[in-house]
């Protein structure tokens, strides 16, 4: 997760921010690429499972994340209104 959002912060869709969670890495994210907001939220939570000891890390958790990096690298992001889009 953390490789997956620095080739975000590399492309310019994510501005680098310390500190960020996985969450709110997911949640700017989803908001540039909405096509994959849904996967992004899911990999989030995969990552705090892992990271916070609830679940053990495993070839399937990683090919998950894996392939959601490649789908990321494949897609163009959408303009974010100013505000990241938030009312």
């Amino acid at each position: 997760m953390r490789a997956l959002v620095r080739g975000l912060e590399e492309r310019t869709v994510l501005s680098p921010r310390p500190g960020r969670t996985a969450d709110e890495a997911a949640a700017e994210a989803g908001r540039a690429l909405p096509g994959q907001a849904r996967e992004l939220a899911s990999a989030a939570r995969l990552f705090d499972d892992i990271a916070f000891g609830e679940r053990p890390a495993d070839e399937r958790a990683y090919r998950l994340l894996a392939d959601l990096d490649q789908a990321l690298g494949r897609t163009r992001p959408q303009p974010v209104p100013a505000g990241g889009g938030t009312a």
